[in-house]
């Protein structure tokens, strides 16, 4: 019999003065309880509690040991509290990491009446693209767009990245507006290009179900989509980009959607990730719930699909 419960036995002995009321709190036999604490008076070397006929008396290493006991059951039973607490109560320490352009443009504003409705949670948060260990790292969670192939992750989809192609009003009546993707060749185009091999990506097109790349012969690029979408408002050309970044621009008017037939309906899921568990805690829990309200209200206003 573990230690613990033999503690717990002795306790309840002592509370009651009897090992049989003991034993009837405890669902055992009068038999079982009395060789518990016999166990743990052998172990500790010292009598701790005195029997006659009728009762139970603490000696008096007995009492200062029933003394220390109630403090360190206590103890345990505040602990399993707060962790009983935690499941339903968000506390502690939220560690995110958040996609970089997405989480700057439209999670981050959002935060702060986050961090508002949970004030006992503090929140730690980085902004990157690059793919890292969750479980390593010591976060909680992230925002990212694009699927994952790591098998310990939970995966909560939360809606699609669409790519859309677009250019200030001031190009297009200077230069035209294409009307098929195969007249981007002859335009002035603005490209991204991938940080770690300084390759372009081709641009997605679809028509009649079918999907078409087309790589487009850009004059510009620019490992930062934002930097882009300053340029293309400038003037500085055509530029296809996530909605969730041009869609502002364009509600405003300093953007125009071209070729918006050839839309492709595929996307990039945009979701949130974290370590497989077998419970999700409180503070991840509030977080993929948050991001799941803050998602329809984006979707609403046609950020994301």
């Amino acid at each position: 019999m573990d230690k613990l419960k033999s503690l717990m036995i002795f306790m309840r002995s002592a509370q009651y003065g009897s090992f049989s009321e003991a034993a009837r709190q405890l669902g055992m036999a009068p038999s079982a309880v009395s060789r518990a604490v016999l166990r743990l008076e052998d172990d500790l070397g010292v009598r701790l509690l005195q029997r006659t006929t009728r009762s139970l008396t603490l000696t008096e290493a007995g009492n200062r040991f029933y003394q220390r006991s109630g403090q360190i059951l206590n103890d345990l039973e505040e602990a399993e509290l707060e962790v009983k607490q935690s499941q339903s109560m968000p506390l502690g320490t939220l560690r995110l990491d958040l996609s970089f352009t997405y989480g700057k443009l439209h999670i981050a504003p959002a935060l702060l009446k986050f961090a508002a409705d949970y004030p006992n949670l503090k929140l730690n948060v980085s902004f990157s693209d690059r793919l890292i260990d969750l479980v390593e790292k010591g976060i909680d969670a992230t925002v990212r767009i694009g699927l994952s192939t790591d098998s310990r992750l939970i995966m909560h989809h939360l809606a699609t990245a669409r790519y859309i192609t677009c250019a200030a009003p001031q190009y297009l009546d200077r230069y035209g507006t294409p009307t098929v993707p195969t007249e981007l060749l002859q335009h002035r185009c603005v490209n991204f290009v991938f940080p770690q091999t300084r390759q372009e990506p081709t641009w997605k097109f679809e028509q009649d179900g079918r999907l078409l790349d087309l790589t487009v012969d850009s004059y510009l690029q620019f490992d930062n989509s934002e930097v882009i979408l300053e340029a293309v408002i400038a003037g500085a050309g055509i530029a296809q980009l996530p909605k969730f970044i041009a869609a502002n621009a364009i509600a405003k008017g300093d953007l125009t959607l071209i070729l918006q037939s050839y839309i492709p309906e595929v996307g990039l899921p945009i979701a949130v990730l974290y370590p497989q568990k077998r419970y999700i805690s409180a503070k991840v829990r509030v977080f993929v719930e948050f991001m799941t309200e803050l998602t329809a209200a984006l979707k609403r206003v046609d950020i994301v699909d």
